[in-house]
């Protein structure tokens, strides 16, 4: 009786682990979305575009992929470090913008 008492207590403590994990992981999520505006370019290669915009700073995150058969990137970006407009001219050096679009 003693070994599966240990067992489901341990079973207990994995789960309260597991959780408080998945927890503290929601608040630092939630945290770094604060202060976070989204706006998604219309680009000919997504790849060109995500490398022209990694390591701006403001630009937190990247996401490519496609919308009514354009490359689009997405980014994810802090608006009081980096503006669009100044995103849209990294896009034009790299030579691969075409537009930016309005939500």
């Amino acid at each position: 009786m003693r070994h599966v008492n240990s067992g489901i207590r341990m079973s207990l403590v994995y789960t309260l682990l597991i959780f408080l994990v998945l927890v503290s992981g929601e608040r630092v999520s939630l945290s770094q979305e604060m202060g976070t505006s989204k706006v998604v370019f219309t680009v000919r290669c997504y790849d060109e575009g995500k490398a022209a915009l990694q390591g701006l700073k403001g630009v937190q995150r990247i996401e490519t992929g496609f919308h009514y058969l354009r490359e689009t990137d997405t980014v994810y970006y802090d608006p009081k470090v980096i503006t669009i407009e100044e995103m849209e001219t990294a896009l034009k050096k790299a030579g691969t913008y075409v537009k930016t679009m309005k939500e």
